[in-house]
């Protein structure tokens, strides 16, 4: 998520679930072979907030892998919110510790056996967002589903992303020390869920956006299966796990950018230094390199190749598999360029070379099914698909070959207005689909958004309880309630306000971009 989203998000988020206190707040108490845990109740279920995984990754850990937490001594509180992992704001202040890697879990009392357990990896490039923030709150989606929510904080930007290997050979492999960070955050819940009524056995994960590209990361990994057994990824396509040349690259721009000569020269660095160098390194990059700078890539042990060609081969073979995206994904990015909905033809970033031959015909296929739409418009339809969509359905075809796959298309967005600039009228943006998932439908980030909330409230609600249905289905039995994407048949559930199930959408789109491979991204 940008800068002005997360600091709206986090300003809500860092807060104490309310009414803990007495005979309640007692019945929030967990026992884990770390320690006793305090948690406190909000809305029906028990809140645990700010549990410690791995140990704090500071001093000699910095950079370093993540190692597991020390046990206490006497009752861990966990009533309260702790601090995201380092990330620059929109007013350019640094926010959050180095002392981070924290999960929180929410774990419906309603009695029963074990209950699924979902994991979520949030969003924001990684460099921006946390597990606290107020959209992805866990609550209400563990109370209907009956569930275990639990989300993980992990290592954002140059301190959880940036391969350190070129400089001293002891540290090869820290380029992926958030995908480590979020490893160990699913081993902790792998040994400790139980205490918290979750099944160790029936472990789902899911994320958005970068959450959703380390998902796809893992399930290109060894035997993913013993980390989870099922997995949602959402608007996170798997060739944007980068290369090792580009993790290379990336890293060689910092250390040129900051002068650095040698980790111990990082290391002197305090923690809002290396916030500014993160920015600098980020800045004047061309097109939306600055938002995928960072992030997981193929560094041939805990990523051992490109995301679709492992899943072809079957790597993610025993896992359950749900992917989606939605409608106008880049709109969101509008939020904060608004020119980019005019985005002319001629001035397309990073189209794909091998295709330029037929890129005015696309753009024609994308605007006759669209009539009446500007030329921005329609350009930005394209660049969702390529960034997107079809790398996503490319993952769920891979899949297919193996098990089920399902797909989704979430396609509600607020109702457009007259008379106001185009980056007011947004359509289903990326991450408009997170208030939903979760229950959650704050949506005073969108343009309109919170009278919009105020005028259709009941059909909100009927929308999000029917995708928190479909969520906490696929979370317990391996299906969400639509029949599975095949070749033949394309099956997708369209998430509007009267949910369907269409066989291939947009296949004259789709079918442009077949003979495209969509590669890892490579700098």
């Amino acid at each position: 998520m940008a800068a002005a989203v997360t600091a709206l998000v986090l300003t809500g988020a860092m807060r104490a679930p309310a009414g803990a206190e007495g005979a309640e707040a007692a019945g929030c108490r967990a026992r884990t072979s770390l320690g006793a845990v305090q948690g406190a109740p909000e809305s029906g279920v028990c809140a645990y907030l700010g549990v410690p995984y791995a140990a704090p990754p500071t001093g000699a850990r910095r950079f370093r892998p993540p190692e597991p937490p020390a046990a206490w001594k006497d009752t861990l509180p966990a009533d309260k919110a702790k601090p995201p992992c380092p990330q620059d704001l929109s007013d350019g202040d640094g926010s959050g510790v180095e002392d981070c890697l924290h999960v929180n879990v929410w774990s419906s009392r309603a009695p029963g056996a074990r209950k699924p357990v979902m994991v979520f990896l949030h969003g924001g490039e990684d460099i921006y967002e946390s597990a606290s923030d107020a959209l992805d709150d866990g609550a209400a989606l563990a109370a209907r589903g009956d569930a275990v929510v639990v989300s993980a904080d992990y290592r954002l930007g140059i301190l959880g992303w940036t391969e350190l290997g070129g400089l001293d050979r002891s540290y090869a492999g820290s380029g992926n020390n958030g995908l480590r960070d979020e490893v160990a955050a699913l081993s902790w819940v792998h040994d400790h869920v139980r205490d918290f009524g979750g099944d160790p056995g029936n472990v789902t994960v899911f994320g958005q956006s970068a959450g959703a590209v380390s998902i796809d990361a893992l399930l290109a990994g060894d035997r993913p299966e013993r980390l989870f057994h099922r997995a949602i990824v959402e608007s996170g396509p798997g060739n944007a796990v980068h290369t090792a040349h580009s993790a290379q690259t990336a890293a060689a721009r910092v250390f040129q950018l900051g002068g650095i000569r040698g980790v111990g020269d990082l290391n002197a660095l305090s923690t809002q230094q290396i916030l500014e160098l993160q920015k600098k390194a980020r800045t004047g990059l061309p097109g939306l390199s600055g938002a995928v700078f960072f992030g997981p890539y193929i560094d041939g042990s805990l990523v051992p190749g490109p995301v679709v060609d492992r899943i072809t081969a079957g790597s993610a073979r025993n896992v359950d598999v749900m992917t989606g995206t939605n409608t106008n994904e880049t709109d969101f990015w509008a939020l904060f360029t608004p020119d980019l909905l005019k985005l002319p033809l001629s001035a397309y970033p990073s189209f794909p070379p091998v295709l330029a031959a037929r890129k005015q015909q696309m753009y024609d296929v994308y605007a006759a099914d669209r009539p009446g739409l500007s030329e921005g418009r329609v350009v930005n339809a394209m660049l969702t698909d390529q960034v997107e969509r079809m790398p996503m359905l490319r993952l769920a075809q891979a899949q297919s070959r193996w098990r089920p796959s399902y797909v989704y298309q979430f396609d509600w967005h607020v109702p457009y207005a007259e008379g106001v600039p185009d980056a007011q009228n947004l359509g289903a943006m990326h991450q408009l689909e997170m208030p939903f998932v979760f229950g959650n439908l704050d949506l005073g980030w969108v343009p309109r958004g919170t009278e919009t909330v105020r005028a259709q409230r009941p059909a909100l609600t009927r929308l999000s309880r029917a995708m928190e249905d479909a969520w906490t289905a696929f979370a317990r039995l391996g299906t969400p309630g639509w029949r599975p994407y095949r070749i033949t048949d394309r099956a997708t559930r369209i998430w509007n306000l009267t949910p369907r199930v269409e066989s291939a959408p947009l296949e004259r789109e789709r079918a442009l971009w077949d003979d495209y491979s969509f590669p890892s991204r490579d700098s």
